[in-house]
């Protein structure tokens, strides 16, 4: 028993070390604000009584920090999270649901394929039936996705990190990537990691074609596991492009002295953040009261205050061309990598 307790524990300890966790604090203290609706009133009081909230995040630790902090200080309902990868969110979060279990109450994740595939097998329930008060307030409506039960809170449009000591602050669009002087200075983040990739690269075709991919992999880049260690390689100088890159990941270095920068192209897509409420979840009452947060204009703006993240009640936080990624279809994911060399 006290082995198995231990050997709990350890994993447990090495799984928040590997994929970041944070608190909120203790939580209490905060009452309900004078200008609730008698609905949102009784889910306040309701959550608080829970006391707790637990959620999975994609979006980067600060940011999930910062939110939690907020949400706390205006609800007194303790926060803990998890920040994960998309496809670790998703692995982790559909063991827990078919266990019976979650041990996450909400995730806020990319919209991938798994979001509807959890909602189809019964591990998330849609936010227009969980009596959230006022759903969807003043939320656009291009940005709801109803078959799938979900709305798009945050959008990260993609774009292009550069080093500037190598000359990278010279690219102002993607075309530039295929001058012949960048070949073997380019860092790939692998689109085979995340389903999310899929439609940046459907994007691209969108474009300039199939070519632009098969011209790509004439310029021999180096493939990176992610966004992250790609910009950290690129801050070491060993590229000086890394393709797609994340704006957030790319001010955090440089704010601390690296010589990286990023470039945002006209044309873009990225990752569109969505909420997932655990159909069994243990704090039901704190996940739709943070649900209702993030898509108020004082959550919201919280969630998206990072320079990089797109906020769907501020349409002039996004690329001039920025298209959603279920307009764009039609290349598979399987012959993507087989024109980037990725077989």
């Amino acid at each position: 028993m006290k082995f198995r307790l231990r050997s709990a524990l350890i994993a447990c300890a090495a799984l928040l070390l590997a994929a970041g966790c944070g608190s909120s604090g203790t939580g209490g203290g905060a009452s309900v604000p004078a200008d609730a609706s008698p609905a949102l009133r009784t889910l306040i009081e309701a959550a608080q009584k829970e006391g707790e909230l637990v959620w999975y995040s994609v979006p980067a630790e600060n940011i999930a920090k910062a939110v939690s902090d907020d949400f706390t200080a205006k609800y007194g309902i303790k926060v803990k999270f998890i920040r994960l990868t998309s496809s670790d969110l998703a692995q982790r979060f559909a063991a827990e649901a078919e266990s019976g279990r979650p041990a996450a109450d909400l995730f806020v994740g990319s919209y991938t394929p798994f979001v509807p595939e959890a909602l189809g097998k019964g591990w998330t329930v849609k936010l227009a039936e969980a009596n959230i008060p006022d759903f969807p307030g003043g939320f656009p409506d291009k940005y709801l996705l109803p078959d799938a039960g979900t709305a798009v809170v945050q959008v990260q449009p993609t774009g292009i990190a550069v080093n500037t000591q190598q000359g990278g602050d010279t690219i102002k669009d993607w075309q530039d990537i295929l001058d012949p002087k960048w070949k073997g200075k380019i860092i790939l983040v692998d689109p085979r990691t995340s389903a999310a990739y899929t439609p940046f690269w459907n994007l691209i075709v969108k474009e300039y074609g199939e070519e632009y991919l098969t011209r790509l992999k004439a310029q021999q880049p180096v493939v990176a596991s992610g966004a992250a260690p790609a910009t950290q390689q690129l801050a070491a100088g060993e590229a000086a492009i890394v393709m797609p890159g994340v704006q957030s990941i790319a001010d955090d270095l440089k704010g601390k002295g690296a010589p990286v920068g990023f470039v945002q192209p006209p044309a873009s897509t990225g990752p569109e953040i969505v909420p997932g409420l655990a159909a069994k979840a243990a704090h039901p009452n704190a996940a739709r009261l943070f649900v209702h947060y993030l898509m108020s204009a004082e959550g919201n703006r919280k969630l998206n205050a990072v320079p990089g993240s797109g906020s769907p009640l501020d349409p002039a936080t996004l690329p001039a061309r920025y298209t959603f990624n279920r307009e764009l279809s039609g290349t598979p994911a399987e012959r993507i990598t087989s024109l980037l060399g990725l077989t």
